[in-house]
Order: structure tokens, then sequence, then C-alpha cells
């Protein structure tokens, strides 16, 4: 098919003519000290969702947050692992600096409550839900392998994200754009879900780089938010820092559909979520 053309799709967005859903992933791949039942292989896909009325708005407020970013470290986008980590445009960035970048995308959630969907594989959820629906999902559909918790767990993703698109008020004449980060396929990918045209425009799933569609580092944020806190909150230990990034990322109050948030003490030793509570299983 030819290339799809995104800067008319974020020209539709930016009219408020489509929803927008921006999709990332997380993972700790080969990390150390991480919780027990934090499996490798261990895969999630976190989509945020922007309603027709606030993107003009929200693509607003971005700019604004990436004119900050600039000034205040010369990077032009957000990646929070980097900015955690003090890595690549972030080396050398104070510390106090990189924690305001993560209260300014905390300060953006909060106030516009963005709807989030996460769906996340690791081998024993992949393994329970394809014996709990044994025939009826294949090994393969085009472009997604689902004996592989990364397909699977988008395919699924997307399976909600429809579901999702279905109980909106605007159904069926208002649909949803769906941009992905390039780290599955490769910028300039669209593929074509003829099941899903009802919710997403043209059918349509495109894939982007951050700095093009930058509403995807909002997905960055949210992906990386989930992942640090089950890490955080999966050890037994946890340093001043740990608690200080916790206590933003709680400012921040996701709106997530699908998963239970816990309201606990930071300070205490000892694990303080229940990672299985954020493993959300895929459709009996």
């Amino acid at each position: 098919m030819n290339r799809p053309k995104y800067q008319d799709f974020m020209n539709e967005l930016a009219a408020g003519r489509a929803y927008g859903i921006f999709i990332d992933d997380t993972g700790s791949p080969g990390l150390a000290n991480t919780p027990p039942n934090y499996l490798s292989g261990r895969k999630t896909w976190v989509a945020v969702i922007v309603p027709p009325y606030q993107m003009a708005e929200v693509l607003e407020q971005f700019k604004r947050a990436l004119h900050t970013l600039k000034e205040a470290t010369g990077a032009t986008e957000f990646h929070f692992t980097d900015i955690y980590s003090g890595r690549k445009e972030f080396k050398g960035v104070d510390l106090q600096i990189r924690l305001m970048l993560f209260e300014l995308m905390a300060s953006i959630f909060s106030q516009y409550q963005f709807p989030i969907i996460v769906q996340t594989f690791d081998p024993e959820t992949l393994a329970d839900v394809r014996k709990r629906l044994a025939g009826r999902i294949p090994e393969r559909i085009p472009q997604f392998d689902l004996t592989r918790e990364e397909d699977a767990a988008l395919f699924f993703l997307l399976i909600c994200l429809r579901w999702f698109m279905e109980e909106t008020s605007e159904f069926p004449n208002v649909k949803a754009r769906v941009f992905i980060d390039e780290s599955y396929k490769k910028t300039g990918v669209g593929i074509k879900i003829p099941t899903f045209e009802k919710v997403f425009c043209d059918g349509l799933v495109c894939f982007a780089q951050s700095s093009s569609i930058v509403p995807i580092q909002l997905a960055d944020f949210a992906a990386f938010a989930l992942n640090r806190s089950q890490l955080l909150g999966g050890r037994d230990k946890r340093k001043s820092l740990d608690l200080k990034l916790l206590q933003i990322l709680t400012q921040a109050d996701f709106n997530y559909l699908n998963i239970g948030k816990k309201v606990v003490p930071f300070d205490q030793d000892g694990p303080i979520i229940t990672l299985d509570d954020t493993r959300p299983y895929g459709p009996s």
C-alpha cells in the first residue's frame, strides 16, 4: 500500500475530527535485580488516548513542553529512560532539572486525565491465554506472530482499544488515528487491519518516530512510568531517588482503564505492589 501521509493525519487530529491513540512499549530485558515474578520475556504495550476535544490544546501544550525541554537541556525529544539515567542528550544534565522534566509531564497527565490502556504478556500469561482460547486463536495472523509475547500483547491491546472505541459516545461516527513508536516496525509503515475499520480510520495502525508524531512521547512517559513503578515497587529496599520518582509519578494520577492502582506508603520496606495485579490478561 502507499505510505500514509502522516501530516494529513495530524491535521485531522488537530482539527478534532478523530481520537488520537499513541502507543509505546516497555520492558527490562537483561536488567538485574528485577522482582521474582518479573519474568524474562515480559512485554508491555501502553496506549494513551487523547479525545478529539482535547487534541488541539494538547498539541499546543506539548509544543510548549518541548520548548522548555530544549531550553533546559538542549534536547529536542522526551526520552524518559535516558532522562532518568542521565544518558545520551541528558548526560551531564543536573538531576534536579531531569526530575523537573518528570514533574512537567506528570502535570500534563494529571490535568488531562488521558485514558490509558495497558496490555502485558509474559511466557506464563501467553501460555495461559493460548490454553484458555484453545482452538480459537491461531499461531499467526497477518503481521502478528501470536506465539511471541511482543506480538500477542500488541494485538490484544488493539482488541482492547477496539472495545474502547465502540463504547465512546461518538461511535461509529468518530474513529481513531493510531500511532505506534517505530521500535516494532519501521517509521512510515502502516498496517491495515480490515476488521478494525469501524473504529480505526482506514483500518490503519501507523508506525512513526516520536520526533515527527510528538504525542508518541506521551506514551513513552506512560510506559516508562508503569515499568519503573513496577520495578521499584517490587524491590525490598528503595533509595531516596527511587522514592522521589515514585512520588512524582503518583502526582500524574494516571487514568488506567484496565489495571488497578494501590495507595501505599512508599517509605516502607519490602514490595509495595504485586506485579500480577498490573499484568492484565487477554480477553477470555
